[in-house]
């Protein structure tokens, strides 16, 4: 088999999985699609090395590049935040009464805050079912756990989402 073919297999098996876990390590999906880009885009700089490894090893590699950028974009993401804050020192002006269009922004709003709110293991996880479209034994093969781990961490990760909407719809109940 030639390179490219080679190659264009390995990104067929690993692209969903790749986006997947950067959707949940960064909460965009945009983002995401240009760190699996720079991700394969390394793979195929260093195809003569990972031409030689058994398949699981490439998919090690893989993650290992991956997780490597993401710790580079969350530091990124970490300095330019604080560059924002530092700039940004305007209340934010109180607007008119909510539509229902404004209603369901916040309430996606609480949703994203949930999702960043949760511990990373849980948003990984929730993010490839959800943005990579992967089932439980699919993730954990990825992440390296067992399929009833990923379970789990879903069923907790819904929770606390479920919560959060049920705290922002009923405040006075929470209080």
């Amino acid at each position: 088999m030639d390179s490219q073919a080679e190659f264009r297999r390995l990104y067929e098996a690993h692209r969903a999985a790749v986006h997947a876990y950067f959707t949940g390590r960064t909460g965009d999906r945009q983002a995401s699609a240009d760190l699996m880009q720079e991700v394969f885009l390394r793979a195929w700089q260093h195809w003569d090395t990972l031409a030689g490894l058994p398949e699981d090893r490439r998919r090690a590699w893989l993650f290992t590049v991956a997780r490597n950028l993401s710790v580079d974009t969350a530091r990124h993401q970490r300095t330019q935040a604080g560059t924002e804050r530092a700039l940004a020192r305007e209340p934010v002006p109180v607007g008119a009464p909510a539509s229902t269009a404004v209603l369901g922004a916040e309430r996606a709003a609480v949703v994203a805050g949930a999702i960043a709110e949760l511990p990373e293991q849980q948003r990984v996880t929730l993010a490839m079912a959800a943005a990579g479209g992967m089932n439980s034994a699919e993730i954990g093969t990825a992440l390296g756990v067992p399929a009833g781990t990923v379970r789990y961490r879903l069923s907790l990760a819904r929770r606390s989402l479920a919560e959060a909407l049920d705290d922002y719809d009923h405040p006075q109940e929470g209080s």
